[in-house]
């Protein structure tokens, strides 16, 4: 039998610890060479260095390509994506693939799609189909679509969409999302200890990002957020997570650390590793700000999410997710209503959420891997 040689291509913490159960079922089958792709913000001391995680885990790491990332103007973040297009052009005229995997929306995911794509690789794509227009990520997702030979979607809504794009129905399959399952999954003996140490239901967790497809002023956006939270601050703590590596995204990080350093009862995590998040969200109030955490893991925790902003625009979501603009007024009424609700513990419904996700992508996968490779593809017209 014909041993695969796959390998998963990952940029920062999110996307790696949405996967990582599903790449273990790759990674123990012995008919298949697996192997795990870094670059982006897993290998950047400010973002926390996050490739020891995957170390840690035990993966393969085969590459390590670093992005010198500096993100205070987008000309800077194109040179990156200029940096991945280069190295992972090189690389992949080497070393070639039977299936390399990629998830969602990052623009250095767009310079190794076009790497992979130009040297003949097939990839198969996770989280197409959705829609952000806050962001780039909006229209990097999409053209990574085009780039794809199959497609994983979170909702039958997003494979509509997929196929919608040109993409052929039989390549493209709706499994639910790996986060929304791994909610259900949490290994505890990995959380972090002071993760444990919080009090239940005392905290709310912030995890809050730029918005880079509107005009919006990111300062302003800020002490919107940190003024309504301000008042929550007088009977809560608060728990802000590391803020991505899009552009401007520094002046989010500052402002937390700043505050953090002038507040006794807020914390700052720059990286934590999957277990530990979930845990902490799962033990919290709710989870504020503009993740995509929000929509589709947060859910699956029982928890409520208070959506902010534009960033997250379009996304398909479940009656536990609260929209508001960033504004402190509107930001501590929903607050205040996911007191009311919390009390009435009304049933919370995830639409990402399928049984057996993770074990499904990997049997799909292996069934993709035992078809007639062939990169070429038509254009799908709708009938």
């Amino acid at each position: 039998m014909k041993k695969y040689k796959v390998a998963y291509v990952t940029g920062s913490r999110a996307d790696y610890g949405i996967v990582k159960n599903y790449i273990r079922f790759l990674d123990k089958d012995s008919n298949i060479n697996f192997s795990v792709l870094v670059t982006g913000s897993h290998l950047e001391k400010k973002f926390g260095y996050s490739v020891d995680i995957i170390k840690r885990d035990g993966f393969n790491i085969e590459l390590e390509v670093p992005l010198c990332i500096d993100n205070t103007n987008n000309a800077n973040v194109i040179n990156s994506m200029a940096t991945a297009l280069k190295s992972f052009g090189s690389y992949f005229e080497a070393h070639k693939y039977d299936l390399l995997i990629m998830l969602g929306d990052r623009y250095e995911m767009m310079a190794v799609a076009i790497a992979a794509a130009m040297q003949r690789i097939p990839i198969l794509h996770l989280h197409g189909g959705e829609v952000t227009y806050g962001n780039y990520d909006e229209f990097i997702r999409h053209s990574i679509t085009k780039m794809s030979q199959y497609h994983f979607t979170s909702t039958e809504t997003y494979k509509e969409r997929v196929i919608q794009l040109g993409e052929n129905p039989d390549r493209v399959f709706n499994l639910g999302a790996l986060g929304a399952e791994n909610c259900c999954k949490i290994a505890v003996e990995h959380v972090n200890e002071e993760i444990k140490s919080l009090t239940p239901e005392k905290y709310w967790v912030v995890a809050f990002h730029p918005e880079t497809l509107t005009n919006v002023k990111l300062e302003e956006q800020v002490k919107e957020l940190l003024d309504a939270l301000d008042v929550a601050s007088n009977e809560h703590d608060l728990i802000f997570m590391g803020t991505n590596a899009d552009t401007k995204s520094d002046i989010i990080r500052s402002a937390w650390i700043d505050y953090v350093e002038n507040h006794k009862n807020a914390y700052y995590f720059e990286n934590l590793n999957v277990d530990s998040f979930l845990y902490l969200v799962k033990n919290s109030l709710a989870l504020i700000g503009n993740s995509s955490s929000g929509i589709i893991e947060t859910p699956s925790l029982g928890r409520y999410t208070i959506n902010i902003g534009d960033r997250q625009k379009g996304r398909v979501h479940g009656n536990s997710v609260i929209d508001v603009k960033c504004n402190k007024n509107a930001i501590i009424q929903a607050m205040e209503k996911i007191y009311l609700l919390t009390n009435k513990k009304e049933e919370i419904y995830n639409p990402y959420y399928i049984e057996n996700t993770a074990m499904n992508y990997y049997e799909k996968t292996k069934e993709i891997l035992n078809r007639e490779s062939n990169v070429l593809k038509e254009f799908y017209d709708l009938k």
